[in-house]
């Protein structure tokens, strides 16, 4: 039974324009362009600690009592791709809150990881990563910038007709990554997403299939008693490990925990159980710290498991976040003068069963150009009118007249 772990990231850039669809290909100036190299100097370790702390503010600002999935990763990734057509001022904010690496850094960082997990050569766990942008026909953004996808984060290129076809575009963007995922989000983009307005669509697709590297089973399961954080009870299904001692496993201030691997080696779950009455206090307290310490003290030995399958699906409305990050309203030169990001949302599923995880996430980030302000009044000649055009210099009225009837 295969079980994979899918994550979706949708950008979203709103401007004036239309153009018919065309395959996938490069934009004029990056034709040809290959994708650069990875740099064994680049500062991963500092990207890596950045999407993950960004991810734990969020983590923090959702409600304590709700079921939640989402992706960090997804997410951070997404944000480093538009900072690179961002000006001057929402950059820093974004780097600040990324603690991203500086200049090229931090994208010749992303390329290095994602080139080490494309050079993978076993047959499980599988992960890919897929990149495209989705521009109006016509639209000119910044080519340093779509240069910068291409050779850094293996950017593909397709127009399409936004004002023409707003329907026929959804639908091939939610086909793309409902084939990016392997099916599992099979509709991505809701109906009236996409508009007259929408100049160009940036998605993201993470697929991921594993297996546990010790799959449950063999005990199990077993019926038993899930606490809420009301103290109310709830009879569940509980996978039983007892056989998985070898993996790291310990003791933390308030937590138990467990590094569950998958097949290979390279990737694995961290389990992480507060004590009674202590979640929402270690839910607070989750961050890159934590992480290091669970890497540097697990410890093997006889261990019994007792979790339960879960299924989770989670809608997330990011503005609030992005707006205290400072990264929306923010400016976006990079795709049009006038572009800023007002709508930010993140839909992620995930089912945790014996074999193994499959999960999907999507996220969608809207840029419009800023338009007319909301009008206060409205003046409309659909009646008799006067007109006087004069010298601004002198005063002096050169032409006068009025119209009682245009048709004549």
């Amino acid at each position: 039974m295969s079980r994979a772990l899918v994550t979706t990231f949708l950008v979203v850039l709103l401007a004036a324009g239309c153009g018919d669809a065309a395959p996938a290909e490069p934009l004029a100036a990056s034709a040809g362009l290959e994708r650069s190299a990875p740099n064994h100097e680049a500062p991963v370790s500092q990207l890596v600690v950045g999407f993950n702390q960004a991810g734990f503010d969020l983590w923090r600002r959702q409600p304590v009592a709700e079921n939640l999935v989402f992706s960090p990763m997804s997410i951070g990734h997404a944000l480093l791709m538009a900072r690179g057509a961002a000006d001057e001022a929402t950059g820093t904010a974004v780097d600040t809150a990324l603690m991203l690496p500086s200049g090229r850094g931090a994208h010749e960082a992303w390329n290095w990881i994602d080139q080490r997990w494309n050079a993978g050569t076993q047959d499980e766990p599988t992960l890919r990563i897929a990149d495209r942008i989705w521009p109006r026909r016509g639209l000119a953004p910044d080519q340093e910038w779509v240069d910068l996808l291409t050779a850094e984060h293996g950017v593909t290129i397709q127009p399409l007709d936004f004002a023409g076809d707003a329907a026929g575009s959804r639908e091939t963007i939610n086909d793309w990554v409902s084939e990016q995922t392997n099916e599992l989000i099979p509709e991505l983009l809701p109906e009236g997403f996409i508009d007259a307005n929408t100049a160009l669509v940036l998605t993201d697709a993470v697929y991921f299939e594993a297996r546990w590297e010790r799959v449950f089973g063999k005990y199990g399961p077993e019926p038993g008693e899930f606490t809420r954080l009301d103290d109310s009870k709830v009879t569940v299904d509980f996978m039983v490990g007892l056989e998985m001692g070898q993996f790291p496993h310990g003791r933390g201030e308030r937590f138990d925990f467990i590094q569950l691997p998958y097949q290979g080696g390279q990737f694995s779950m961290s389990l992480i159980v507060p004590d009674e009455g202590q979640f929402a206090h270690v839910r607070s307290q989750l961050d890159q710290y934590i992480l290091d310490f669970i890497d540097e003290n697990g410890r093997t030995g006889a261990l019994e498991l007792y979790v339960p399958r879960w299924a989770t699906t989670t809608s997330l409305d990011l503005m609030s976040w992005l707006r205290d990050i400072g990264a929306a309203p923010g400016s976006y030169p990079g795709i049009s003068p006038d572009a800023f990001l007002d709508a930010a949302v993140h839909g992620a599923d995930i089912v945790v069963d014996e074999q193994g995880t499959v999960a999907a996430a999507a996220t969608g980030f809207g840029f419009p150009e800023s338009g007319p302000p909301e009008p206060e009044m409205t003046i409309r000649a659909d009646r008799p009118f006067l007109y006087v055009i004069r010298d601004h210099g002198s005063g002096m009225v050169l032409f006068a007249g009025q119209v009682t009837d245009p048709s004549l």
